[in-house]
């Protein structure tokens, strides 16, 4: 029975994705009942991009030509939402330390430095390895 309820619900998407409106990728804010178009693959580049120089070592490379200028392609200039709230997220992300990476939100968390080096050691882990981050530094966004 699931087999024909998911058969019939595959059928029907193509149908679906043709009259589906995508959302405005320059805005961050949605109305009640919008769908809504994640910027999470940005998010997890940035982190990428600062594990990769603050963990794994690579070199330094400035974030706001390459992530402004991808979001600029996609048609965001500056003074849109989604570029205002990247260059702010490229701002703290290159004041940060592995420590206020590793506390998140929670500044008053009391971490060791063993214990940083571990949650440090476990997300680059969980993205693939340095030698992953590293590549993912070198190469350019878009491709």
């Amino acid at each position: 029975m699931f087999r024909y309820f998911l058969g019939a619900a595959l059928a029907c998407l193509p149908l679906v994705a043709a009259n589906a409106q995508s959302a405005n990728f320059c805005r961050n804010t949605f109305t009640p009942n919008e769908p809504i178009e994640s910027h999470m693959g940005l998010e997890y580049a940035l982190v990428m991009h600062v594990l990769a120089e603050k963990y794994c070592g690579v070199e330094t490379r400035p974030m706001r030509p390459r992530f402004l200028g991808y979001i600029e392609k996609g048609g965001c200039n500056p003074g849109t939402e989604i570029y205002t709230d990247v260059e702010a997220a490229i701002a703290k992300m290159e004041a940060a330390s592995l420590r206020s990476l590793a506390q998140g939100e929670n500044p008053k968390l009391a971490m060791s430095n063993g214990e940083v080096q571990e949650w440090a050691s476990a997300a680059v882990k969980e993205l693939g390895g340095c030698d992953v981050l590293k590549r993912a530094h070198g190469a350019e966004l878009g491709q």
